[in-house]
């Protein structure tokens, strides 16, 4: 039997060796040119080395509202549940909505996704219900895998309002094990989100990715881009995470400096 001064030191042997594990994990690579005047964090996992390259690491670690970035689980929640039967399954834009642009129209699962329509995932989460919404969170283990802000907010639904919250580690992790299928979700459902998140495809690699950008009451704006990269037969997960009073020009940028930093990390080309 283990005594409590044998347990105290045997935690304290643990919890050094996972400070030399999380060192020897990450990457030392300066990315900060990347990040010039700008409050964010930037984290890539290499599937094959099982190595992180991160810039900002306190960053990486803190919780934010996963914003429009919350659309990959819940892409996958709708198809799971049969809520959204298909990835063209159909849901007609209802004028009183007032929306504009792209979103102002019928659309499909796979073309809400592609533009970001907040009112389509929106219809079909209160279809879903709060309750299976959060029964998900939990086996998903998505973030904090907080619903308890509801669908009906004024300041939006709980993956907009704040009540949700996800680190860009968690986003990395959460994103490898929803490729590997590791999520106790239907082949199916895995393999139809994997075909919806994709952006861009070469003949080199492939970039499937998700786009988020909100303003929880009394907080600065969050912005993400996160996703994966295929090539040569590896997989790298990323998440780039943005803060600011307002969204300014980092909202356009997101994309844009993503792919930057996964060119400087040979990942894109």
């Amino acid at each position: 039997m283990v005594n409590a001064p044998q347990m105290d030191r045997l935690r304290a042997a643990l919890a050094g060796a996972l400070v030399v594990f999380w060192c020897s994990s990450g990457s030392a690579q300066d990315l900060s040119n990347h990040f010039d005047g700008i409050s964010g964090t930037f984290v890539l996992l290499n599937s094959h080395t099982g190595k992180y390259t991160r810039h900002n690491p306190g960053l990486a670690a803190q919780r934010v509202a996963p914003c429009s970035t919350f659309k990959i689980p819940h892409t996958a929640v709708l198809l799971e549940t049969g809520t959204a039967p298909d990835p063209e399954f159909v849901v007609k834009y209802d004028p009183s909505l007032k929306q504009q642009g792209a979103w102002a129209q019928d659309h499909t699962l796979r073309s809400a996704y592609r533009v970001s329509a907040l009112w389509y995932y929106h219809v079909l989460a209160k279809s879903l219900g709060i309750s299976a919404e959060q029964r998900f969170l939990k086996q998903l283990r998505y973030g904090n895998q907080s619903a308890s802000g509801g669908l009906d907010g004024s300041a939006g639904p709980f993956w907009i309002d704040g009540t949700l919250r996800i680190s860009a580690d968690e986003q990395v992790e959460f994103l490898r094990r929803l490729y590997e299928g590791q999520l106790g979700l239907a082949e199916r459902t895995t393999n139809l989100t994997k075909s919806i998140m994709v952006a861009e495809s070469t003949p080199r690699w492939r970039l499937s990715a998700k786009t988020g950008a909100c303003r929880p009451p009394g907080e600065d704006a969050t912005m993400w881009y996160v996703g994966y990269v295929e090539r040569d037969s590896n997989v790298y997960y990323f998440a780039l995470q943005f803060g600011a009073k307002e969204f300014g020009t980092l909202f356009e940028q997101r994309v844009s400096k993503a792919k930057a930093i996964l060119a400087d990390l040979g990942v894109l080309d």
